[in-house]
C-alpha cells in the first residue's frame, strides 16, 4: 500500500475508523472489509500535519492513541457493569471476556501499522502517555476497569463467587465449572509484555497478576476448607477411613489445580493440601501402621504409604516403623523353634528364609518396591540373624554351615533333586550375606566340608564347587582360597593313590589291606594333630611304612603327619551264621583287632597293645558293648575283661559304627580358633593402613580398620586396641602422641 502523505480531516476519518471498531466489539463474527479499516488507520498515521495553526498540533497518531484509549475505557467500563448486573458473574465475566479477547485481536490486526510505529516514532513536543500496541492497551483496560474494578467497587466478587463454586464442588462432588477456568486464564492473559522480533511484535505473559488475584486467595481457601474438615474427620472416623478420604481429596485437588491452575501453582497446592491432611495428624497415621500390619490390612498399608510419601520423611519414617516390625516377627519366629534350631539347621533356615520372603513380597506389592523398606527388611533380619536369642554369641553362622552340610552331604533323609538343593543353596547365601560374622562361617563350613571331601560324602562335586563360587560372588577370592585348594588337594590324591599302586607292582609287592590314603595340604585344611598317643596295628604298618617310602622318593623334603583320628576303615566280620561289614575309626578298628587273637582281654592290655589312654579306651569299646558286639560289666577299671560276644547277630549286614561327636566342644574349638585368626587379621590390618598413610590419629585408624574387616567380621573396639598395643610392643608402630600413631618402616 503506497499512499501519499496529505492534510486530512481526523475527526472524520477516525468517527469512521470507530463506528467499524464498535461494530466489532458488538460482534467479531460479522463480516468486514478489514482491508478498508486497515487503510484508514493507515491514513492517519501518515497524514500531514498542518502547519499553518498558531499553537503546534498532536500529531495525529497521539490524537488516535487518546481516541481508542477513550473507545477501549468506555467500553471495559460498559462491560463490567453488565457483568455486575448477572446473578452468575463467573459465567457473566468468562463470556464477555471471551468476546472481547477476540474482538480486541482483530482489532489489533486492523491496527498493525499503528503499532508498528510506535517503536521508532518520537515527537519532541508532544509525547504520547500511552506508547503501547492497541492489543496491549486493551488488555491494560480490562485489567484496570473490569478485573480491579469487580475487586474494589463490588467487593471483590468475582474471586468470591469462585471460592463458594469450588467449595460446593468439593461438597457435592460436582464437575468443576469450566467458565471457572476462563477466568484464571484471563488473568495470566492480561498482563502482557511485547517483544520485536524482525519487525513483528511478539507477545507474552507474567504471572503476578494470577498470583496475586486468584492463587493467594486459592491457597488460603484451601487451607481453611481442609483445616475444618480434617479436624472433624480425624475425630469421627477410622483411621484407616481417614487416610482413605485423605488420598482421595488431595487427588481431587491435584485434578482441579491441573484444570483450574497455572503449572507452578500445583506443588503449591500439593503442600497446602499436605499441610493441613497429613502433617498436622502424621504422628497419629504413623501410630496406626503398626496395627495395621499386625492384622495384614495391606490395601490400608498401600494407602498410608502413598500418603506418607508425599510428605518430607514420610516414607523415612514408615520404613523404620517397618523395620521395627520385622524385627519383633522376626525373633518372635525363632522363638516359636525353641532350641530346636540348634539341632536342626532346617527348621531355623527355613523359618528365616519364610521371613525374608514374605516381607520382599509385601514390600513388593504393597509399597512399590520402594528401596528404602527394601532396606528394612535387610536391616531388620541383620538384627535377627546377628543377635543372640540365648547366650552371648550368634549361632547363626554355625547353624547355616551345618545346613550346608544336611544339603551338600549323602544321606537317606534328603530326597532332593539336584535344582532343588541349588535353590535351597541360593536361600543359604540370602541369609550368608546378613552375617557380620562371615568368618565364623567359613570357619564351620571348611570344618564340616573337609569331612565331606576326606570321607566321600558329598552328594555331588558340581554342587560343591557352585556353593564355592556362590561364596566367591559375595566375599571375593581370598575368603574361598583354602575351601578351592582342599578340592584340588582330592583331585591330586587321585593321582598319588594311582602311583602308588604302580610302584608297589613295579617292586612286585602288594598291600596288606586295599587303603586309599589322602595326602592334604596342611595350611588349606582345618586340621590339627591329635594329641592322643596310638600304636598302629601291625596289619596297617607295612602299607603305611610302604607309603612313606613312596612319598619320600617323590617328593624329598616333605614330612609326612599321620592323622589317625580321621581314618575310618571298613572291617569284615565272620560269625558262624552270617558275615557282616563294620565301619568305623582308626582306633575302634585296632581294638577290634586284638579279638583276631583272643576272645577275651582285660581293658589294660587293650590299653598297653593300643596305647590310647583308658578315657578313650572307655569311651571306644563303650561303642561296641552298646552293639552287643561285645560283653564287659564296666569300662571303667582296667581290671575289667572284654569278652567278644561269639553269639552276636544284628538285623543289617552294614553296620556304621559312629562316635558321638561332642558338639559344644567342637564349636568351642572351632570359635577359639575363629579368635585367634581375628587378632592376626586385625593385627594385618592395622600394619597395611599405618603402611599406606604412614601417620593417623587413633580414631580414624579405628573407622579404617572397621571399615576393611567389615566384610568378614564386625570387630569390637577393644580387640582393635589390643592389636594397635600388640603391634607396638612389635615395633610395627609407635605412638606419636596420645592420639596420633605413626608406621615403623
Amino acid at each position: 500500500m503506497f499512499l501519499k502523505p496529505e492534510p486530512i480531516q481526523f475527526d472524520e476519518i477516525y468517527q469512521n475508523f470507530e463506528t467499524y471498531l464498535k461494530d466489532i466489539y458488538e460482534n467479531y463474527d460479522k463480516p468486514y472489509s478489514y482491508n478498508e479499516i486497515y487503510k484508514l488507520v493507515y491514513k492517519i498515521i501518515i497524514a500531514k500535519m498542518d502547519m499553518n495553526h498558531e499553537e503546534p498540533e498532536k500529531p495525529f497518531k497521539i490524537q488516535f492513541s487518546e481516541r481508542i484509549t477513550m473507545f477501549l475505557d468506555n467500553c471495559t467500563n460498559e462491560i463490567c457493569k453488565n457483568i455486575t448486573k448477572e446473578k452468575d458473574i463467573i459465567k457473566a465475566y468468562s463470556d464477555q471476556w471471551n468476546l472481547y479477547l477476540m474482538s480486541s485481536q482483530i482489532s489489533d490486526k486492523v491496527c498493525n501499522y499503528y503499532n508498528r510505529t510506535l517503536h521508532y516514532q518520537n515527537y519532541s513536543n508532544f509525547k504520547p502517555k500511552l506508547v503501547k500496541t492497541f492489543f496491549v492497551l486493551s488488555l491494560e483496560k480490562w485489567k484496570e476497569n473490569v478485573i480491579f474494578s469487580l475487586k474494589n467497587n463490588y467487593n471483590n466478587i468475582l474471586i468470591k463467587q469462585i471460592l463458594e463454586n469450588i467449595d460446593n464442588e468439593r461438597n457435592n462432588g460436582t464437575p468443576t465449572n469450566e467458565n471457572i477456568k476462563s477466568v484464571i486464564e484471563s488473568l495470566v492473559k492480561v498482563v502482557v509484555k511485547t517483544d520485536k522480533i524482525e519487525g513483528e511484535i511478539v507477545y507474552g505473559h507474567t504471572q503476578q497478576l494470577y498470583e496475586d488475584e486468584f492463587e493467594t486467595p486459592y491457597l488460603e481457601n484451601i487451607k481453611k476448607y481442609y483445616k475444618k474438615e480434617s479436624e472433624s474427620l480425624i475425630n469421627s472416623i477410622s483411621i484407616e477411613e481417614y487416610i482413605s478420604r485423605a488420598l482421595t481429596r488431595i487427588d481431587e485437588e491435584v485434578q482441579r489445580s491441573r484444570y483450574l491452575c497455572r503449572p507452578s501453582s500445583y506443588q503449591k497446592v500439593i503442600d497446602m493440601c499436605k499441610e493441613q491432611l497429613i502433617i498436622e495428624y502424621k504422628q497419629k497415621l504413623l501410630d496406626k501402621f503398626e496395627s495395621l500390619l499386625c492384622n495384614k490390612q495391606y490395601e490400608d498399608c498401600t494407602n498410608m504409604y502413598k500418603l506418607l510419601s508425599i510428605v518430607k520423611d514420610g516414607i523415612n519414617s514408615l520404613a523404620l516403623i517397618y523395620e521395627d516390625y520385622i524385627t519383633k516377627y522376626g525373633f518372635n519366629e525363632c522363638k516359636k523353634l525353641g532350641n530346636i534350631k540348634l539341632k536342626d539347621s532346617k527348621t531355623y533356615v527355613d523359618t528365616l528364609i519364610e521371613v525374608h520372603k514374605k516381607f520382599r513380597e509385601i514390600t513388593k506389592n504393597v509399597f512399590n518396591s520402594n528401596p528404602e523398606f527394601y532396606a528394612a527388611v535387610d536391616k531388620s533380619l541383620s538384627k535377627v540373624i546377628n543377635t543372640p536369642t540365648s547366650g552371648k554369641i550368634s549361632h547363626s553362622p554355625e547353624i547355616l554351615a551345618k545346613y550346608c552340610d544336611f544339603l551338600l552331604k549323602k544321606s537317606p533323609k534328603v530326597t532332593m533333586n539336584e535344582d532343588e538343593i541349588e535353590s535351597k543353596l541360593d536361600n543359604v547365601i540370602i541369609l550368608f550375606k546378613y552375617l557380620d560374622d562371615k568368618d565364623i562361617f567359613q570357619k564351620f563350613y571348611s570344618k564340616i566340608l573337609a569331612k565331606r571331601l576326606i570321607y566321600g560324602t558329598s552328594i555331588s562335586e558340581e554342587l560343591e564347587e557352585n556353593m564355592i563360587n556362590k561364596l566367591k560372588l559375595s566375599c571375593g577370592v581370598e575368603y574361598t582360597n583354602k575351601l578351592q585348594r582342599m578340592f584340588t588337594d582330592i583331585n591330586v590324591c587321585k593321582d598319588i593313590n594311582y602311583n602308588f599302586k604302580e610302584y608297589l607292582n613295579s617292586k612286585n609287592s602288594k598291600q596288606t589291606v586295599d587303603s586309599n590314603i589322602l595326602v592334604l595340604t596342611s595350611g588349606s585344611w582345618p586340621l590339627s594333630n591329635s594329641n592322643i598317643t596310638f600304636q598302629i596295628p601291625v596289619e596297617l604298618e607295612y602299607n603305611i611304612n610302604q607309603f612313606t617310602e613312596f612319598y619320600q622318593k617323590e617328593h624329598n623334603g616333605r614330612k609326612l603327619t599321620w592323622l589317625y583320628q580321621l581314618s575310618k576303615a571298613d572291617v569284615r566280620l565272620y560269625t558262624e551264621s552270617k558275615r557282616y561289614e563294620l565301619n568305623m575309626t582308626l582306633y575302634q578298628v585296632a581294638i577290634l583287632l586284638l579279638f583276631n587273637n583272643g576272645d577275651s582281654f582285660t581293658i589294660n592290655e587293650i590299653v598297653n597293645q593300643t596305647q590310647l589312654p583308658l578315657n578313650e579306651v572307655s569311651r571306644f569299646l563303650k561303642t561296641f558293648i552298646d552293639l552287643n558286639l561285645l560283653e564287659a560289666p564296666n569300662t571303667d577299671s582296667l581290671d575289667t575283661v572284654v569278652t567278644f560276644n561269639k553269639n552276636f547277630t544284628n538285623k543289617r549286614t552294614k553296620i556304621k559304627i559312629g562316635m558321638a561327636a561332642d558338639n559344644n566342644q567342637e564349636s568351642e574349638i572351632t570359635r577359639q580358633a575363629v579368635d585367634n585368626d581375628r587378632k592376626l587379621f586385625l593385627q594385618a590390618v592395622i600394619v597395611r593402613i599405618m603402611k599406606s598413610k604412614k601417620q593417623l590419629q587413633h580414631t580414624l585408624l579405628i573407622k579404617e580398620v572397621i571399615e576393611q574387616s567389615k566384610s568378614r567380621f564386625v570387630p569390637y573396639i577393644p580387640a582393635i586396641k589390643q592389636a594397635i598395643e600388640q603391634l607396638i610392643d612389635k615395633q610395627y608402630i609407635e605412638r606419636v602422641n596420645n592420639d596420633f600413631y605413626a608406621y615403623i618402616a
